[in-house]
């Protein structure tokens, strides 16, 4: 059975969806309730403005990535296993909410100042990689350390930006599983 989803949920998917969609966040709130299929007095009680609704996908989806990092923690993995785990759940999320790569890729570039969920992100998850890297390489140089994450970040999230003309541009679709899988292996042995 299906869950069901919250007013809110709706909301937010719609939003995304139009963002997606459109390539940009030049979105109405007419456009949003008439694809969530919800009213305006929902919007108002739940978000009030249009710059509250796209700041509460940002804070959701900041979250999720921040449950994400129990990947890099796991146990039962190896840190390699780790890391290829962790950029593969990050990808299917963006390709499956490429609106959000528009925000924060608007959030990130246009701004000199992020906010703190994202700052704690950036912080964690760069504190994860350091210590993975650092176990898989042996590698003790900070400097070295992280020119790797940042070549890391950089080869992963390049071609989020492309999602729907990967095939186009680089050759393959990011969007097919089996070669997303390959590509990151491919970005994590090229770092190690």
């Amino acid at each position: 059975m299906k869950e069901k989803l919250s007013k809110k949920d709706k909301i937010i998917n719609a939003a995304l969806k139009i963002i997606a969609k459109k390539g940009n966040m030049n979105f109405t709130i007419r456009e949003v309730i008439l694809d969530a299929n919800v009213n305006i007095a929902s919007v108002n009680y739940y978000f009030g403005t249009k710059r509250k609704l796209i700041q509460e996908i940002e804070k959701k989806f900041i979250q999720t990535l921040l449950d994400f990092q129990n990947i890099l923690t796991n146990p039962q993995s190896s840190p390699k296993q780790q890391l290829f785990e962790w950029a593969c759940t990050l990808i299917e999320e963006l390709i499956n909410n490429p609106g959000i790569v528009l925000i924060l890729s608007n959030k990130l570039i246009l701004t000199e100042q992020f906010d703190e969920n994202i700052e704690l992100f950036i912080k964690e998850n760069n504190q994860y990689l350091i210590s993975i890297i650092k176990k898989i390489t042996g590698i003790e140089d900070d400097e070295q350390i992280q020119l790797k994450i940042t070549r890391f970040n950089a080869d992963l999230f390049f071609p989020m930006l492309f999602i729907k003309n990967s095939e186009k541009i680089f050759g393959f679709s990011i969007q097919d599983a089996e070669i997303r899988n390959k590509y990151v292996k491919s970005v994590i042995d090229s770092i190690l």
